[in-house]
């Protein structure tokens, strides 16, 4: 739900939900026919352990289909820009 939210406005970017782990993002190319797709999946991997402190970890995986280097790389920065959050 969190991509469905202010991820997308006022991006190129579109979403549909494949399952609970696993999301379509179309990327809306200016002046051309056809689009491009980021598949993104995410799987639970091993926790990190600081002395008492357990963290959640996901293994999270991009798929880019018909992208250019210019969109991923805009893709990826607004992706890191809203999920990087608490410094790390």
């Amino acid at each position: 739900k969190t991509l469905q939210g202010q991820f997308i406005q006022n991006t190129p970017f579109s979403l549909k939900e494949i399952s609970p782990h696993e999301w379509l993002v179309t990327i809306t190319k200016e002046s051309e026919l056809q689009s491009s797709e980021v598949n993104i999946k995410i799987s639970k991997a091993t926790p990190r352990n600081i002395a008492i402190l357990s963290l959640p970890v996901l293994d999270t995986t991009f798929e880019f289909r018909d992208v250019s280097v210019s969109q991923e790389e805009t893709f990826m920065k607004t992706f890191f820009r809203y999920f990087h959050k608490g410094g790390g």
